[in-house]
């Protein structure tokens, strides 16, 4: 489910599934400062003399003055990947000689991960890191684990691969509003792969799980 909320400056963020934003009622005069966790667009106001600041749980930070951004962090995932739609974000991580700070131009994509602290800023699939938020998944070219995670977010499911040989899979297509078995059909018609609901019998279990294969 996707969640749009009117921050006190009047900015707005746009959450996806499995994700929340921790904001003040109102923000300090020289600064605005936000916690995320998941995956989030932020349209920022511009205001020259508060800069806008996303911490997530990876211990990196995304500072602007005014822009449009993604983020994705969640916590149980290594990597944060900030894709900068227009204007300009410093991205802030912490490396072995302290923290280091790297500057992102539009249409630029820096993913950090925190277990091997290694960076990398690469060209954005702009239109395909940000489709989410319109209820959109559009993929080129996209490795199957990564078109996955893209599903897991949107449908609320886990996914597990049992024929390793698909991971060398990459897929193409624009979804709207389609639901999950008919993208999963797709799948199945462009590379083969086969998938099947797991049953359980555990009742804490939140998620469905789906078994590619």
């Amino acid at each position: 489910m996707i969640t749009t909320i009117v921050l006190p400056d009047s900015s707005r963020v746009w959450l996806n599934s499995e994700s929340y934003l921790k904001y003040p009622v109102r923000f300090a005069k020289n600064e605005r400062n936000v916690i995320l966790q998941g995956e989030g667009y932020f349209s920022v106001r511009k205001n020259v003399d508060s800069r806008f600041t996303v911490q997530t749980p990876h211990h990196t930070q995304i500072q602007v003055l005014g822009t449009e951004f993604n983020v994705e962090a969640y916590e149980k995932e290594d990597e944060v990947n900030t894709t900068l739609v227009s204007g300009k974000v410093q991205f802030q991580y912490d490396s072995e000689r302290g923290k280091k700070r790297m500057d992102l131009l539009p249409g630029e994509k820096i993913t950090y991960n925190s277990i091997s602290g290694e960076v990398f800023v690469s060209r954005a699939a702009v239109l395909s890191d940000i489709s989410w938020k319109e209820g959109k998944i559009i993929l080129y070219k996209t490795p199957i684990e990564k078109a996955l995670r893209m599903l897991s977010k949107r449908f609320n499911v886990d996914f597990v691969i049992t024929d390793p040989a698909l991971k060398e899979n990459s897929f193409t297509g624009t979804f709207i509003h389609q639901r999950l078995d008919r993208i999963l059909e797709h799948f199945r018609i462009s590379s083969g792969l086969r998938f099947r609901y797991i049953e359980t019998t555990d009742s804490t279990q939140e998620k469905s799980k789906i078994e590619i294969y």
